[in-house]
């Protein structure tokens, strides 16, 4: 069994060749991925990028997440403003 195991702005990124192909890891979540006919990637939860390499994918999930994180904790004190 191959493992690979990555840090990426504070989570755990890994990808483990099991019987059954590969597996994702991020902070030991599973994640869900699918293969397209050329051979890249996707997720499932975030199908905007594909790429060959599922460590490269989970990082740009990451980045994805905390800027949707980041946009609505603005939106979220923009709210709280009193006019």
């Amino acid at each position: 069994m191959t493992e690979s195991y990555r840090e990426y702005k504070g989570y755990a990124i890994e990808v483990r060749d099991i019987k059954q192909g590969l597996e994702l890891l991020v902070d030991s979540e599973q994640v869900r991925y699918g293969q397209l006919p050329d051979g890249r990637y996707f997720l499932y939860e975030y199908a905007y990028d594909w790429t060959e390499d599922l460590t490269e994918l989970a990082r740009k999930w990451i980045d994805h997440r905390t800027r949707a994180d980041d946009i609505r904790a603005m939106a979220n004190r923009s709210e709280g403003e009193v006019s």
